[in-house]
């Protein structure tokens, strides 16, 4: 009912923006006539995190040795937040996209007293599939290791939830070794992700796959430092979501018997979508989100997560 209702609410909102998405996404200004009349307000002074840090704005496992990179191993003994002595366990799971999230998920254990495993590795999609880096055009034979010792650990530990949360626009090869595109590459994630999702769902009570976020069409903090209103660095939706693709995250989910989180709302009020939020920057570059930002999505994201029962 909930996903009813919210489909139907984005499909109005999208048909009353489709003019100026479409205008933003040729280039062409937007017509401010038809958007929220905060667009037309000057960049806000004061800005949390300010413009000279939000690039710097990381969630706290990049500085205490938690965020796994290519080149390490995960150690879970020193990935340990929240309440290290609660009989509750709570695991976040996936790339750095799911590590955009750290800061939300752990104010929520600290709130309901869990203990917080941090998994997310960066580069590594949550589906059990071929990592492809489009950049090195190199292979990432690591997301494999990582991915088999995450299923490892999360069958001993046994959590109570597991939080998952990946990249969209991830690249990955056919079995000719070829970059996979179109029905290929949906057919490749949707086998692996089924995969991880069967694995997940054995270890623990409930699964809650967050979809990627909106991702910006440029560099928010250096729009928001040059311009002189927020309309000029909005984010055109129908740009920053491939709503295709989230339809068939929704779908897989639910068919794994897993808790499908819609994040476009939790993330964007509007369409297009303010880079700033009650004066919070909310992305430290076009991919990711700023922890101050994300901090703040604690109470939007308990309010959805209660529909589901969570204890």
């Amino acid at each position: 009912m909930w996903r009813w209702i919210k489909s139907v609410v984005l499909a109005t909102t999208l048909v009353a923006t489709c003019f100026a998405n479409s205008a933003a996404m040729a280039g062409e200004s937007v017509d401010p006539h038809i958007l929220p009349d905060f667009y037309d307000q000057s960049i806000p002074r004061y800005l949390q995190p300010s413009l000279a840090n939000a690039s710097h704005d990381y969630p706290k496992p990049y500085f205490d040795g938690c965020h796994t990179q290519q080149n390490m191993i995960q150690n879970l003994n020193k990935c340990e937040y929240g309440n290290l002595k609660s009989k509750t366990t709570v695991v976040l799971f996936g790339d750095s996209h799911a590590l955009s999230w750290f800061p939300t998920v752990e104010k929520l254990a600290l709130y309901k007293n869990w203990k917080l495993i941090s998994l997310p590795m960066s580069s590594c999609w949550p589906a059990s599939i071929p990592a492809w880096n489009s950049t090195t055009k190199i292979l990432m034979t690591n997301c494999e290791m990582w991915r088999d010792s995450a299923f490892t650990q999360l069958a001993k530990i046994k959590p109570k939830y597991i939080f998952v949360a990946g990249t969209s626009g991830f690249s990955t090869l056919d079995v000719n070794g070829q970059v996979a595109v179109g029905q290929t590459r949906v057919d490749i994630w949707r086998k692996g992700m089924n995969e991880t999702l069967n694995k997940l769902v054995a270890d623990t009570s409930k699964v809650f796959y967050i979809a990627d976020y909106p991702i910006a069409t440029s560099d928010p903090i250096n729009c928001l430092s040059h311009a002189k209103s927020l309309i000029s660095c909005v984010i055109p939706l129908n740009a920053a979501v491939n709503f295709n693709w989230l339809q068939l995250e929704h779908d897989v989910v639910i068919e794994n018997g897993a808790i499908f989180i819609d994040a476009t709302e939790l993330i964007c009020e509007t369409d297009p979508c303010a880079p700033i939020s009650n004066n919070l920057i909310k992305y430290r570059d076009a991919g990711h989100l700023t922890a101050t930002f994300a901090k703040s999505l604690f109470s939007q994201l308990y309010r959805v997560l209660k529909l589901t029962s969570i204890n």
